[in-house]
């Protein structure tokens, strides 16, 4: 371990101010929502003031450092002193995320999270760029070190992809936007024959929301790479709030590969994924997506390079939904299905938007068999493999009851034969 971090210091000096960048605009809004007022904008102005003090007083008193036992040591508080401690043996990711503002003046926060129960994580906000990466660096080294028995003498290559913005403009374009423009069209010429003039209203709020939806995942996901190294999978993405995650295979714990109607003609697909330890207050707080649009013929490659144990070429192992599941499901009774491969429990869904979702065996939590009223009386069930929070859902729904009783058993039996073998997984 280099001396750089072995001893106490502090983030960055333009720490506070940074802080209080981020509360202006909360003043800003206040201020034009009520009124042009002068002894608001001065109230305005001295919580600015406070908050300011207050921002570099707490600066003062924060502290971060890499000590001799392995562990990343983080003080921080004036009144109530908080002392935290997480060790790099137990590391889960460090990310590297660049606000606007921050990312204009050279700056960076830096989330370091590891596995465990409870508030598990520490976000040194802010760093310098350089700096940010050196600590990144070092932690990495460290866990890296501490796992030496379960890596591979040799490096892994290092691979890349990236995906095409204007395809993935396009693909935005085809998913949310399209549908909250055809049903806000569709709503408007059937109230403006009702009252005419109303339809206008409805019209202008589809669009709105689909205008503002399509910028927001365009900012998210602009520039869009994903790749592999020694360290695990490399995922990258953003335009104005940049975000650069780590994220081991084996913290994988489910994947969905999806496919809209509309991106049927193209051959484009989604991968959206679930992630041990990752943090699901928020949707920004790590990936959830392992790429957002890629066509058919790079879906294999994808896969192989990424996640080479995940085979989803399932041909002859389906188990259909019941017959009478076409009276719950009348859509997409036909695409509804389940099976068990020697690796994974994987569910087939969807009529308009397919999915096809899956998870490793030894990765399941929990097996959950469901019946309500009209299912029972159908005769059918759903079984749920239960994961960790994400966007992925492993739900076998339409099943006959007694063919769900008998795979959630088989099921059951699978995970505890795979969590005995169960192996990490490296290139």
């Amino acid at each position: 371990m280099s001396d750089n971090f072995s001893r106490p210091q502090h983030t960055a000096p333009l720490t506070p101010i940074l802080q209080l960048v981020n509360s202006a605009p909360i003043v800003l809004v206040a201020f034009f929502a009520i009124g042009l007022s002068w002894w608001f904008l001065l109230i305005g102005v001295i919580f600015l003031v406070v908050g300011g003090v207050g921002y570099w007083a707490s600066w003062q008193r924060r502290f971060f450092w890499l000590n001799e036992e392995g562990e990343l040591e983080a003080r921080s508080g004036i009144l109530f002193r908080r002392s935290r401690q997480l060790r790099i043996s137990r590391l889960q990711s460090v990310d590297i995320l660049r606000p606007p503002v921050a990312r204009l003046l050279g700056y960076s926060s830096l989330k370091i999270e590891v596995a465990g129960s409870g508030d598990s994580r520490v976000i040194l906000s802010y760093l310098s760029v350089g700096k940010a990466q050196e600590l990144r660096s070092e932690i990495l080294a460290l866990a890296k070190d501490e796992r030496t028995s379960t890596q591979s003498a040799e490096p892994a290559d290092h691979w890349q992809w990236r995906v095409s913005n204007g395809r993935l403009v396009a693909s935005l374009v085809l998913t949310t936007s399209t549908y909250f423009l055809i049903i806000g069209a569709v709503a408007s010429v059937a109230f403006a024959l009702v009252e005419p003039g109303s339809g206008l209203v409805t019209l202008a709020l589809a669009v709105g929301g689909s205008t503002i939806s399509l910028i927001a995942g365009i900012t998210s996901l602009f520039n869009f790479s994903v790749g592999r190294n020694d360290r695990g999978i490399a995922i990258s993405h953003g335009l104005f709030t940049t975000a650069h995650y780590t994220v081991s295979p084996i913290r994988i714990q489910a994947i969905c590969v999806v496919q809209p109607i509309a991106w049927r003609p193209f051959g484009w697909y989604q991968v959206a994924i679930n992630v041990a330890g990752a943090d699901q207050s928020s949707k920004k707080s790590g990936p959830r997506v392992l790429i957002p649009v890629v066509h058919e013929d790079a879906l294999a490659e994808l896969f192989h390079e990424l996640l080479p144990s995940w085979n989803l070429e399932i041909e002859d192992e389906w188990l259909a939904s019941a017959t009478t599941s076409r009276w719950r499901f009348p859509w997409q009774a036909a695409r509804l299905a389940v099976s068990l491969t020697s690796d994974l429990f994987v569910v087939r869904s969807g009529a308009l938007t397919r999915r096809l979702s899956a998870a490793p065996h030894e990765r399941i939590q929990s097996i959950r068999i469901t019946q309500g009223p009209w299912e029972r009386k159908l005769g059918i069930s759903s079984l749920h493999a239960d994961s960790v929070p994400g966007p992925v859902r492993l739900h076998g729904r339409g099943l006959g009851s007694s063919v769900a009783v008998h795979t959630a058993l088989e099921e059951l039996d699978r995970m505890f034969t795979a969590r005995k073998s169960r192996k990490s997984e490296q290139w």
